[in-house]
């Protein structure tokens, strides 16, 4: 899988960015969305509390 592979197939950014890609691809026709933190992410507590607090009420 190359760069450009991945690159499609994710998202970073703002609360709203990461709830946007989420949309796309559901809209797409995904049913299943896994988010998880880069392996060098230095908190992946504080990036589940981002994404619960944040980006999940942004999700219909």
């Amino acid at each position: 899988m190359g760069y450009d592979s991945i690159a499609q197939r994710s998202v970073t950014g703002s609360a709203e960015q990461i709830a946007e890609g989420i949309a796309a691809w559901v809209e797409a026709g995904a049913t299943t969305v896994v988010l998880q933190p880069t392996p060098d992410d230095p908190d992946p507590e504080g990036f589940m509390r981002f994404v619960a607090q944040e980006v999940r009420p942004l999700v219909p």
